[in-house]
């Protein structure tokens, strides 16, 4: 029969295990970022700044006192973005502004 694994040597595997997985965790967050970067670039470069950003309509809603919001449809402003997975060159992603097209004011 077999012995039963030791409690020390399973602790010590993932011990071991750990630095590399974490390693390897952050090289493929890096190659990720570097690449929507360089992605961006060549987009830019192959269709021009105007591919790059896109518009997104942006509607401002004040919190009443009651708890509820007043959104204000009349004056919408656009706000450029670029189409990426992280911002970039001062502009927000177009997927998260698609997603929070309506800003609160105080």
């Amino acid at each position: 029969m077999h012995d039963p694994p030791e409690i020390g040597s399973t602790r010590d595997a993932i011990i071991r295990i750990a630095p590399i997985v974490a390693l390897v965790a952050l090289s493929l967050f890096i190659a990720l970022y570097v690449g929507d970067y360089l992605l961006l670039r060549a987009r830019i470069a192959v269709h021009g700044a105007d591919s790059a950003t896109s518009t997104v309509t942006i509607y401002y809603a004040a919190l009443l006192k009651n708890g509820k919001f007043s959104v204000f449809y009349d004056q919408p402003q656009t706000q450029s973005c670029v189409r990426s997975i992280f911002p970039w060159l001062g502009y927000q992603p177009c997927w998260y502004l698609s997603r929070h097209a309506i800003k609160t004011v105080n």
